[in-house]
């Protein structure tokens, strides 16, 4: 292994322990903070104030960062049969495609939801004094994950270094 296959390896690896971090804390904060909303209310009868709008915001970044996560660990939706039986090489020339198409969404959501989240300015949530370019930056950031992964992967096929098998997620047969 050269030392770009080495620097790709551990930029890999540190993009997906953040990426894992991030999703385990998005979603357990999501978890603690509905639980705590419906105790509140129906225990406790003394609803909170930021209830449904901080929830629905972290789960619009959880849904951005998780669809990131997904397509670095191969587990997105897919066509995976199909793939299966086609021969090597149009196995391979429909990844590449597959790669191609998926970097040109990341590189829209990344575009726009740049341009979404800046239009938020310093705008502030409703019942939390939290900026929202907080929680809309994860939609940009999202898209150039996903960009970032499909073209280290499209390159890596292009070149060999990558076998189209090794994106396919295991099976459940």
């Amino acid at each position: 292994m050269d030392r770009f296959d080495t620097l790709v390896s551990r930029l890999d690896h540190w993009i997906g322990v953040m990426l894992d971090l991030m999703v385990i804390t998005l979603a357990g904060l999501l978890l603690l903070l509905l639980n705590w909303a419906v105790f509140a209310r129906f225990v406790l009868n003394d609803s909170v104030s930021w209830g449904e709008e901080l929830p629905a915001h972290l789960l619009a970044m959880l849904t951005f960062i998780g669809a990131a996560y997904l397509t670095r660990t191969n587990e997105h939706l897919g066509f995976d049969a199909v793939l299966r039986v086609m021969p090597a090489g149009m196995m391979r020339t429909v990844t590449a495609l597959n790669l191609v198409l998926m970097g040109v969404f990341g590189t829209m959501l990344a575009w726009y939801g740049g341009i979404a989240a800046a239009s938020f300015g310093a705008r502030s949530l409703i019942s939390v004094d939290a900026p929202m370019m907080l929680f809309r930056g994860a939609m940009p950031l999202g898209g150039a994950l996903i960009t970032l992964f499909c073209t280290v992967r499209f390159v890596g096929i292009l070149t060999g270094r990558i076998d189209p098998l090794d994106l396919i997620p295991e099976s459940d047969a």
